[in-house]
C-alpha cells in the first residue's frame, strides 16, 4: 500500500467499541419501561392441521394474566412479502412454528404458565416437505384458496445460444446442488416491543434492519396509517438478513400491548429463536457448464428449485443476487437462468447474508473443478482464462466498473506455495 493515506490501510478505533465492551450499550434485550408486560406466543407442533378450537378460559383467569389472543380475536390482517400469512393463524396452520394464541402478562413466568393452559384441538392433515412432490398432481394445498403450490414469482433470463453452445462443447458439467435449512444464530435473538399512547399512536423498538419498510408494512398488518407508526432501532446483537422483513412477532407484540393497555416485550430465548427465526432459504440448483478445448466457457445454464416454506419473506427475491453469479463471476456468452418458488409445510426461511450468492457460487466453483479436471486443466488456469475484466459488460447488461478476483486469486496462489496443502 503506497505512503500518503491517513485512514486507508490504517487501523482506526471501532465507535461503538467501548460501549459495548464495558456494557454501556443498551440493546433491546435490556429495554424496560414502566409498567411493562412480557408476551409469549404459543406454536403449533403440526406441519400442517386444521383448527378445530381453541380454549384460553383457564388462561383468561390465571392471576397476572393481562391478555389472551387467537386468530378469532383479531382481524386477519394479511402482511409479510406476498400478504400471504396473519399473525394469528385461523382455520389452519401450514408449518411447526405457526402462531396460534398469545398472552400478555406481568412477568414471562407467569405468561409461561398461561400458554400451557391453552388447550388447541386439531385434525391433522397431510403434508408435503419436499418442493418437487409438492409440485405433483394431488399433492395436498399448503393455501387451499391456490390450485397449486407453484409460487407466483418467477424469475427467467436467457441470452445467447445457450442450446447452441452446449451442443458444440468439447466438455459439460451437469449436475445437481442442494443446499439445506442454514440459521444465522445471532448472539441477539429476535425482540419486540410495543407501546401505545392514549391517542393510539403506536412506538416500536425493533431488531429490523430496515425501519421504513417495517413501518410500512407493520401499519398496514395493524390497519393504521404509517404516521402512527414510530420505530426505534435500537443496537442489535446481530441480524445477518434475519432484519429484512416483518414476522408475526412483531405484530403481535403490538396487537398484545393494544389489548392489554400496557406496553408488552416479546423476546425469544435461543430454542425460539431456532424454531422461529428465518433460515436461509433451501434450494436444489441443476446447473450446466459448457467450455471449449481451451477451456473458454461457452454457456451457463442454470435452473433454481427454492424450497419457500409455507408463506413468502424477502428470501423469495434471491434469485436475483443467484443470476449475477451465474452470469457475471466468468466471461460466459451464453447464459439462461430459471427458477421455480415452490410452497411447502416447512417452515417458511427468509434472507440472510449473501443472498443467494453463497448458494450459486457453490454450485459454480464446484463446477470449475469439475470443469478443470475434466478438460486436464489447472484448476487455477481455467479461472485465469475466464475471469471477467474491468469495463467487460456481462449478459444482464452490467458494466463492471471494478473487479479484482485475478489480483485475489494470485494473492491465494503465492500462499498455497507457501504453504501447500497436503496431497489429495
Amino acid at each position: 500500500m503506497a505512503g500518503g493515506f491517513d485512514v486507508v490501510g490504517k487501523s482506526t478505533p471501532k465507535l461503538d467499541g467501548p460501549d459495548k465492551v464495558t456494557g454501556r450499550t443498551c440493546y433491546l434485550h435490556d429495554l424496560e419501561l414502566p409498567r411493562l408486560a412480557h408476551g409469549k406466543i404459543l406454536r403449533t407442533r403440526l406441519p400442517h392441521a386444521r383448527i378445530v378450537s381453541i380454549d384460553t378460559s383457564r388462561a383468561r383467569v390465571l392471576p397476572g394474566v393481562l391478555a389472551v389472543l387467537t386468530g378469532a380475536d383479531v382481524e386477519p390482517r394479511p402482511f409479510g412479502f406476498a400478504k400471504d400469512q396473519v399473525a394469528l393463524k385461523r382455520g389452519k396452520v401450514r408449518c411447526i412454528r405457526d402462531e396460534v394464541a398469545a398472552v400478555a402478562a406481568a412477568t414471562a413466568t407467569i405468561a409461561e404458565e398461561a400458554l400451557a393452559l391453552i388447550q388447541v384441538e386439531y385434525e391433522e392433515l397431510p403434508a408435503v416437505f419436499d418442493p418437487l412432490a409438492a409440485l405433483e398432481p394431488g399433492a395436498p394445498l399448503v393455501h387451499d384458496e391456490r390450485s397449486t403450490n407453484l409460487h407466483d414469482l418467477r424469475y427467467r433470463f436467457n441470452h445467447g445460444d445457450v442450446e447452441g453452445a452446449l451442443a458444440a462443447a468439447a466438455a459439460v458439467v451437469d449436475d445437481t446442488y442442494r443446499l439445506n435449512f442454514v440459521t444465522p444464530a445471532c448472539l441477539g435473538t429476535m425482540v419486540a416491543v410495543a407501546d401505545w399512547d392514549p391517542a393510539g399512536n403506536l412506538t416500536m423498538w425493533s431488531t429490523t434492519q430496515v425501519p421504513f419498510l417495517y413501518q410500512r408494512d407493520l401499519s398496514e398488518a395493524l390497519g393504521i396509517g404509517g404516521d402512527r407508526v414510530r420505530v426505534m432501532q435500537p443496537p442489535v446483537g446481530g441480524n445477518f438478513g434475519r432484519g429484512l422483513d416483518i414476522y408475526p412477532i412483531d405484530v403481535i407484540a403490538a396487537l398484545l400491548a393494544r389489548a392489554a393497555r400496557r406496553p408488552v416485550k416479546i423476546e425469544f430465548d435461543r430454542l425460539e429463536e431456532f424454531i422461529a427465526c428465518p433460515t436461509r432459504e433451501p434450494c436444489t440448483i441443476r446447473l450446466r457448464t459448457a467450455a471449449d478445448r481451451d477451456g473458454r466457457l461457452l454457456a451457463r445454464d442454470a435452473h433454481v428449485t427454492i424450497d419457500g416454506g409455507a408463506y413468502t419473506s424477502w428470501g423469495s427475491t434471491t434469485p436475483y443476487v443467484m443470476l449475477s453469479t451465474v452470469a457475471g463471476l466468468y466471461r460466459v456468452p451464453n447464459v439462461r437462468f430459471d427458477t421455480t418458488i415452490v410452497y411447502t409445510n416447512n417452515p417458511y426461511s427468509g434472507s440472510m447474508r449473501g443472498y443467494g450468492n453463497p448458494e450459486s457460487t457453490f454450485a459454480v466453483e464446484s463446477q470449475m473443478d469439475d470443469l478443470a479436471d475434466r478438460l486436464g486443466i489447472d484448476r487455477l488456469e481455467l479461472r485465469r482464462r475466464n475471469l471477467s475484466k474491468p469495463g467487460d459488460v456481462n449478459p444482464q447488461q452490467f458494466v463492471l466498473t471494478s473487479f479484482a478476483m485475478g489480483e485475489c486469486l494470485d494473492a491465494v496462489a503465492d500462499e498455497i506455495r507457501r504453504d501447500p496443502p497436503p496431497p489429495r
